[in-house]
């Protein structure tokens, strides 16, 4: 070939070559930019997570989320997905969020009152959750199906804590503050106590009491004072479900130093209930015997009586337990003239309208001139609700009713008694039972008692009221709340 010839096709080779070179790195760079641009902004544009593991113990765990909104827009309701990476990680319970699980995928939506979140705004729901083998987090999030970038919080998984020994109080638990926690001013949960100076113990107790109802029972249990200090109920049902009752009942009439008992209780991560066989005034015998004599309510109200003045120093007495708990941060589900509408103790005996004239006597008594402000005030009704004896909404932050009914059966006609006279809305409790409800059954049929209490001694050891197999099935199901389950409510 000519050399002219070859140089020309040789320059005319080279310059395509080139052009072509140019050309793909344009390409490249055109593309490389747009994967990169969108990988940005779907990944971390869109929502930040924080997951974080607050607490474990043998079998379970505590954790926290927060959430946060990056996007630069308001969302107005938001739905968190995970999964977790070990099959044994399964959700117990949850608060600021409705928790659902399918095999290990975790979904969290957003509660009536936290749907909305500004940008850079953040929400905080929390959980108890089992686990077996290992506890792993999670490391890859969603939010309204956006990737968001996220990670663990807390560094390391904590060591897992020991099984408590029967008898002795076990360590507090740090497991999460509910993000539920209103302020004076209604946030948080929007459930406003009726004693508007109520502690913030108080009323994280209340939002929580809102959050269980309708989605599971709390375990309760009265003390026998009297017996092992009363510690002998809760170390039988310890015995035989390695767990203790999420509430532990007292009286001042039984023991009029119920809060040496209480303050622990608290500090182990358990709910105190305190109520009193108050003898009735005027009477010189207190408790269970004297509360089943006979008083003149009107002059029982009436300043410069002696009965007014047998009252008020009764009254003084209960107050000052109330008090010692208060000063401990201890909040107290406080449930005073119990099954009214029975006629077998003296606040009930001379019907409704007296019987509302105490209860409001005691409520301003208690919180205006003693200062108590640690009160959540359960309104506890008999077998068979009386309407006649509610004293409304404003005096009321609970309701509930009793029963010894010789069988496990959900008791839903005693539960739509009760909720017939009190509203849809407050939390209803069986504040008083011999047999316990089925969690099975309670489930079933829709029957939302916020807990259960069961009566001391022989009501929860005989096997005949309630079997061994029977206290172990209803303590180990995922419907009821053991004092294990109890988030950190102070």
């Amino acid at each position: 070939m000519h050399y002219r010839t070859e140089g020309k096709l040789r320059s005319f080779f080279f310059n395509r070559l080139r052009s072509l070179v140019i050309l793909a790195s344009v390409l490249i760079l055109v593309i490389s930019g747009f994967f990169m641009s969108n990988t940005i902004t779907h990944a971390a544009s869109y929502c930040q997570v924080t997951y974080s593991v607050t607490n474990q113990w043998a079998g379970g765990f505590g954790g926290s989320i927060t959430i946060q909104n990056t996007s630069g827009s308001a969302w107005s309701s938001w739905n968190l997905g995970f999964t977790f990476p070990a099959s044994g990680q399964s959700i117990t319970q949850g608060w600021n969020g409705t928790f659902s699980q399918s095999g290990q995928n975790v979904t969290v939506a957003n509660m009536s009152y936290n749907g909305a979140v500004a940008p850079n705004g953040s929400i905080n729901p929390g959980f108890n959750a089992t686990w077996s083998g290992s506890n792993p987090v999670p490391t890859s999030f969603t939010v309204n199906g956006n990737a968001c970038n996220g990670g663990s919080g807390g560094g390391s998984t904590p060591t897992p804590g020991t099984t408590p020994t029967p008898g002795v109080t076990p360590t507090p638990r740090s497991t999460p503050t509910p993000g539920v926690t209103p302020t004076p001013s209604g946030g948080g949960c929007n459930v406003a106590p009726v004693d508007p100076q109520a502690t913030r113990q108080a009323r994280n107790l209340l939002c929580y009491l809102y959050s269980v109802y309708g989605n599971h029972i709390l375990s309760g249990q009265q003390e026998s004072p009297w017996n092992q200090n009363g510690t002998m109920e809760m170390n039988y049902i310890y015995s035989l479900t390695g767990k203790y009752p999420a509430i532990r009942g007292m009286d001042y009439g039984d023991s009029q130093n119920w809060s040496t008992r209480a303050i622990p209780w608290w500090q182990a991560g358990g709910i105190d209930m305190v109520s009193y066989h108050m003898g009735a005034p005027g009477q010189p015998v207190d408790g269970w015997t004297g509360a089943q004599l006979s008083a003149d309510i009107n002059a029982v109200l009436t300043p410069g009586t002696a009965q007014y003045q047998s009252f008020i120093s009764r009254l003084d007495g209960s107050a000052s337990q109330l008090a010692s708990a208060q000063a401990a941060g201890v909040p107290i589900i406080w449930r005073p003239f119990h099954e009214a509408g029975g006629t077998w103790f003296w606040w009930s005996k001379q019907g409704g309208s007296q019987y509302v004239r105490l209860w409001k006597f005691m409520f301003n008594y208690y919180t205006n001139v003693k200062g108590l402000h640690n009160l959540i005030w359960l309104l506890p009704f008999d077998g068979q609700p009386d309407a006649s004896f509610w004293p409304g909404k404003a005096y009321v932050d609970i309701a509930g009713s009793d029963t010894y009914a010789g069988d496990h059966s959900p008791q839903t006609g005693l539960y739509n008694a009760t909720r017939n006279i009190v509203g849809g809305t407050i939390p209803i409790a069986l504040h008083e039972n011999g047999p316990i409800p089925d969690p099975s059954q309670l489930q079933s049929s829709g029957t939302k008692w916020v807990f259960f209490n069961t009566w001391h001694t022989t009501w929860i050891t005989d096997t005949s009221v309630n079997s061994q197999s029977l206290i172990q099935s209803v303590y180990s199901s995922p419907y009821v709340i053991t004092r294990d389950r109890v988030p950190n409510l102070k």
